[in-house]
């Protein structure tokens, strides 16, 4: 459940991230997020009857709060960088950006914990097979995208992914953005190996906790859950912790040179998604869910 658990943390940056999608999809794709949101997680673990009814619950309540307090936030700081996306910046501030979203994805688990606690207690058997069968899928698919035989497949599967998100941003890269882009991700510290394993520990955390949890009160599950976040965001294996640091920091300065590399006219286009995306939380921020 390790996907799951890390999807309620940090749905505040999913809910942001939904607005490249286009501003005219990201007030639709809002409003069904519960929906949305359901359907994914049932096709983790199928809830039972008894379950359905109280998951649909909790996910009101969380939208609702989200709409309510999380939005005008996003709104704000949207507001905020749009003037600054005109100007070069540095890792450090790609870091501080990435820690403030961090604060966000706090803030929405901890206003999910009780709901995703309730729901981890009432888990069978049945349904961790399933999330084990589910996991095992994506890490399949994770290991023929970056885990690949060849350096060159594996740095084609890198670049593609990068440059998509950048241009959802800036719209198109040419050939030479492109070209240094793949350059910079050639000194990357990522490794496909090490990142799997790191998946399939992380999974088995999970399954581990939520099979401890069977009878638990309300406050044990939700102290266990936390102790789990934890250890996703903070490995406990020293070799992990390293690695991770490593890749946190090449991210950073990756963002900022992408960045750095964008022309006039790219920043003019950040400048009016931004725009167009503040515009959007605003409105939703207002409307409510109907």
């Amino acid at each position: 459940m390790s996907e799951s658990l890390r999807r309620w943390r940090i749905i505040g940056l999913a809910l942001l991230l939904l607005a490249l999608a286009g501003c005219a999809a990201l007030r639709l794709v809002y409003k069904q997020a519960d929906e949305l949101l359901y359907w994914w997680a049932d096709g983790y673990v199928d809830f039972t009857d008894a379950q359905a009814p109280r998951v649909r619950a909790g996910l009101d309540e969380f939208f609702d709060w989200h709409r309510r307090t999380q939005l005008p936030q996003y709104a704000a700081r949207l507001a905020q960088l749009q003037p600054q996306v005109t100007a070069d910046t540095t890792p450090a501030a790609a870091c501080a950006f990435k820690d403030e979203l961090q604060h966000w994805f706090d803030g929405a688990f901890e206003q999910g914990l009780p709901a995703l606690s309730a729901l981890a207690v009432t888990l069978e058997p049945d349904q961790l097979k399933s999330m084990q069968k589910r996991f095992d899928k994506l890490n399949r698919a994770f290991r023929d995208d970056f885990v690949k035989p060849d350096a060159d497949g594996r740095r084609e599967a890198l670049l593609k992914r990068t440059v998509e998100r950048a241009e959802k941003l800036y719209g198109r890269l040419d050939h030479a953005q492109r070209e240094r882009i793949g350059q910079i991700e050639a000194g990357s510290p990522f490794d496909g190996e090490h990142a799997l394993r790191m998946r399939v520990s992380r999974q088995q955390d999970v399954i581990q906790t939520l099979r401890g949890l069977q009878g638990a009160t309300p406050a044990q599950a939700q102290a266990a859950l936390r102790a789990l976040a934890r250890r996703v965001e903070e490995p406990p294996d020293p070799g992990d912790r390293r690695y991770q640091l490593a890749l946190q920091e090449f991210n950073c300065g990756l963002s900022a040179q992408i960045h750095n590399l964008s022309t006039p006219e790219q920043r003019r286009t950040a400048r009016e998604r931004l725009r167009g995306w503040e515009t959007d939380f605003r409105a939703l921020a207002a409307q409510g869910k109907h």
